[in-house]
């Protein structure tokens, strides 16, 4: 079970904050947020982890490692804040995590993102997308 564990590594803050999210019923985030989060993790973790086994061209994993790669994060989180204050704090705790730093990692997109959420997250994707097309599928016919 150790070894799973390791394997998956480190929570995110991220993943953190939508399993606290569940864990008070859904009062954290709206559905329209926390579809915002689930998307951005499917769509980070499928980017950085093909581009780190070499999938893609440029290894963009290595950008965490970079001193602007927080300041990237703080812009984004000022851009999102007026329409997701939420979102824009759950960005914040990741910056100071990152910055204290909590978690043993020195990249930043360990602390946004990490292997969980992005299987939950794409898992998620697939679920919604199939339910869409069931859905659209079943209007047609009628």
């Amino acid at each position: 079970m150790m070894r799973i564990l390791t394997l998956l590594g480190t929570p995110s803050v991220t993943l953190l904050a939508l399993a606290l999210d569940l864990l008070a019923r859904h009062r954290l985030y709206s559905r329209r947020e926390r579809t915002a989060l689930l998307a951005f993790a499917a769509a980070a973790s499928v980017v950085l982890y093909s581009s780190t086994l070499g999938y893609l061209p440029l290894d963009l994993y290595r950008a965490g490692f970079s001193p602007w790669a927080p300041v990237a994060l703080a812009i984004a989180a000022i851009v999102v804040a007026p329409r997701s204050p939420a979102i824009a704090i759950t960005a914040l705790i990741a910056l100071v995590a990152y910055d204290i730093p909590i978690f043993r990692s020195v990249n930043l997109f360990d602390y946004v993102v990490d292997p969980i959420v992005g299987i939950v997250a794409c898992s998620w994707l697939v679920l919604r997308g199939t339910a869409l097309m069931a859905r659209g599928i079943r209007s047609g016919n009628d």
